[in-house]
């Protein structure tokens, strides 16, 4: 058979065209196999074996105290005081950068919407660690308007030959039953070094993540690898409130004779008779050792003595001792948050998960709070900037440097709020 390379991945044989493929699917987070990656029938490449990671995720933090929280911190670690303009400048061999004011840009980013822009994309990636964003060319402004994409509802293309060409939207990802493929749209991958491509389409999208080795094309922020941390966080005040209603742990243990409902005075009873009495006894012993309401209550029972004066077999109430002591509970507790926040990569004095251990004077959380902007998020703020710096671009400003303000702690004499805003000239 003669068979004709056309491209990578391309051929033309014999009265056909063949087309290959590489299987969709991330290392982490992904299908489960090669095998259904490449038998796959959706259009679009799965995020997570059925399609949901980020709703499966989501359903987790809703039950969770802390997670929230902790993601807001972070939010709020990254934003600093939000962003700025600069212009680099090189004195006696050092770079800083100064603010600058240009009307263009300042319309631009009103206009737009910028700083809403910027939050949303601080929540998409804390949260996914990706940002789908949809690039709009104003043809009488000619300018970008950046409108993110929520990664619920966004996947990424089956990918072509040449990569990843597309991206997908649709409303019902992650929901079973209700996905329908013709209710997706599908908006062209924006091409951040062809700008006429991009304005003749009028729409595209653009992807915006830290890459992680073996996921191609969603990459995670690494608090979901705690997954099971906070599940086991999520189990304790659901225990503790049962135990609470309910009495922790089994706390007696009862015994009687098997057959102390057989005889009801000298008579002798039924099956059906015997087997009521003990489901009657069994309920009304229910209600008085269990609940919240029982709690140090006595139980006083009755019972009679033989011929030889010891006390005939009756109901024999054991106390159980519970070596789970509350402390040990507390424990577990502690840890799982404290796991979290460091999965976060947020100090845990900062997150508020461990109080009162130290570190916690003002001037400790000042250094760890500028620490924690200095060094724990310049890779993802540089991820966020990206489609403004080529926006700027865009618009003839080239030598325009979008930038994240710092909050620096204060004294209140320095600075009546006891804050200022800094900007990390040593990250240009």
């Amino acid at each position: 058979m003669n068979v004709q390379r056309i491209s990578d991945g391309l051929f033309v044989l014999q009265n056909a065209v063949l087309e290959l493929t590489p299987p969709a699917r991330d290392q982490s987070f992904g299908v489960g196999s090669v095998h259904q990656a490449q038998n796959d029938m959706f259009p679009h490449v799965r995020w997570g074996a059925g399609d949901d990671e980020p709703n499966f995720i989501n359903k987790l933090i809703e039950k969770n105290n802390q997670v929230r929280g902790q993601l807001e911190a972070l939010r709020d670690i990254i934003y600093g005081t939000g962003i700025g303009f600069f212009k680099r400048t090189i004195t006696e061999g050092k770079v800083s950068l100064e603010p600058w004011f240009d009307e263009q840009v300042e319309d631009w980013a009103y206009e737009t919407d910028l700083n809403d822009y910027i939050v949303t994309s601080i929540n998409q990636m804390t949260h996914t660690a990706n940002r789908f964003t949809r690039w709009v060319w104003d043809i009488q402004k000619a300018w970008y308007r950046l409108d993110v994409s929520d990664g619920f509802m966004t996947r990424v293309g089956r990918p072509g030959p040449s990569g990843i060409f597309e991206y997908h939207v649709n409303p019902y990802f992650g929901e079973r039953g209700l996905y329908r493929p013709n209710d997706t749209q599908r908006l062209p991958m924006m091409q951040p070094h062809n700008h006429e491509a991009n304005i003749a389409r009028l729409v595209t999208m653009r992807q915006s993540k830290v890459k992680i080795p073996g996921n191609p094309y969603y990459s995670y922020p690494a608090w979901w690898c705690a997954r099971s941390w906070i599940e086991l966080a999520n189990l304790i005040p659901i225990f503790h409130y049962n135990g609470i209603k309910n009495g922790y742990n089994i706390k007696y243990l009862i015994r009687m004779p098997m057959d102390y409902f057989d005889v009801e005075g000298k008579k002798q009873l039924d099956e059906k008779a015997v087997k009521g009495k003990w489901k009657d006894f069994s309920e009304k012993l229910n209600s008085w050792m269990a609940g919240e309401k029982q709690v140090n209550k006595t139980m006083l029972i009755k019972y009679l003595r033989g011929g030889d004066g010891k006390m005939m077999d009756n109901v024999d109430v054991v106390p159980l001792k519970n070596e789970m002591s509350d402390s040990a509970y507390s424990q577990v507790w502690e840890m799982a948050n404290i796991s979290i926040a460091n999965s976060m990569g947020i100090l845990p004095t900062l997150a508020g998960v461990n109080p009162g251990k130290g570190n916690d004077s003002g001037s400790q959380i000042r250094v760890m709070a500028e620490f924690q902007q200095a060094n724990r998020t310049a890779i993802v703020r540089n991820a966020i900037l990206e489609d403004v710096r080529h926006c700027l671009v865009a618009m003839g400003k080239r030598d325009i440097i979008p930038m994240f303000k710092d909050v620096s702690l204060t004294t209140l004499d320095a600075a009546p709020t006891g804050k200022a805003a800094v900007v990390n000239h040593g990250s240009v």
